[in-house]
């Protein structure tokens, strides 16, 4: 199994292993000598785990078609919080991998993770990462103190959204291009985070620009093809958050509400107000409080 980028933030961003090379920047996405496998840096650490036995790590796992460079405006916020930012297949600097499915990504998480030295983390997902945290609620539970899902739902596609994914990917395939994604930048924030940060929409498509073809294509099947996850959710018994967007057009509120129901009693269900898809970058600060609280309360 091929395991994937893992970035570390807040008090494991000292570590020597998982830092870049000196001069190399940290949040480069262009830079093929800085594709490291986890089992490379293991290799190469000096002595012992790069992640210590007793750290439970903030693990995040971002939204398509993003990278980890998504949470680089929250993690600024958590200087004291143990945190790793995976990429996701196909995404940032992680190469995409068989097979093309959420099943697939959530096992390549979890073994990266394992070979990094976690033995229990708390995992955050929003949007596609948010599948791949309920997959590993349903594969890979063991490895999880708690969960935190953001603007995410647990229901499959409708045919006619699968279908529009399979058409996404056979579209950025064909033209060897991910111009077509770009409008997703002006639907996944709201319309109050376009006037409180002009600047955000052109990062988010300059992102969107950053991907690949081949990335965007495994990620639109992979989601396209995944179960449904609310007998998951009524079965884990794990301690969750679940954070919703007001303006999310495309993981509703309601969505949000079917999750927390199903999960049961003690979870805590948090609506940000005028906010889309993306909180992490449209309220960085309160969003990073969020975590932050979920952390303290799902690590106890």
């Amino acid at each position: 199994m091929t395991v994937l980028a893992v970035r570390a933030a807040g008090s494991l961003s000292g570590a020597a292993p998982l830092d870049p090379p000196e001069g190399r920047d940290p949040w480069a996405q262009n830079d093929e000598t800085a594709r490291l496998s986890a089992a490379e840096r293991a290799r190469e650490a000096a002595a012992g785990p790069l992640v210590p036995a007793e750290d439970v790590p903030l693990v995040l796992l971002h939204a398509f078609p993003l990278s980890s460079l998504m949470w680089e405006p929250l993690v600024r916020h958590l200087p004291k919080v143990p945190v790793l930012m995976v990429d996701l297949p196909g995404a940032g600097l992680s190469p995409s991998i068989d097979p093309v499915s959420i099943e697939g990504a959530a096992l390549a998480v979890a073994t990266s993770l394992e070979e990094l030295g976690v033995q229990r983390a708390v995992i955050a997902g929003i949007s596609m990462g948010g599948y791949v945290a309920l997959q590993l609620m349903a594969s890979r539970s063991d490895l999880i103190s708690g969960v935190i899902l953001m603007h995410t739902k647990a229901t499959p596609d409708t045919p006619e959204t699968q279908a529009g994914r399979l058409a996404t990917a056979r579209n950025v395939l064909d033209t060897s291009s991910v111009q077509s994604l770009t409008p997703m930048a002006g639907k996944m924030i709201s319309e109050a985070s376009k006037v409180s940060q002009p600047e955000l929409e052109g990062q988010l498509k300059r992102w969107i620009l950053e991907s690949t073809p081949d990335g965007v294509a495994w990620a639109e099947e992979a989601m396209a093809t995944r179960p449904g996850y609310l007998d998951v959710l009524r079965a884990s018994g794990l301690p969750a958050t679940v954070i919703a967007g007001e303006e999310d057009p495309f993981s509703s509120v309601a969505d949000a509400e079917a999750m927390a129901d199903a999960l049961g009693p003690g979870t805590n269900l948090v609506v940000i107000s005028s906010v889309g898809h993306l909180s992490p970058l449209e309220s960085p600060s309160m969003t990073a409080r969020i975590l932050r609280e979920a952390y303290q309360r799902l690590c106890a």
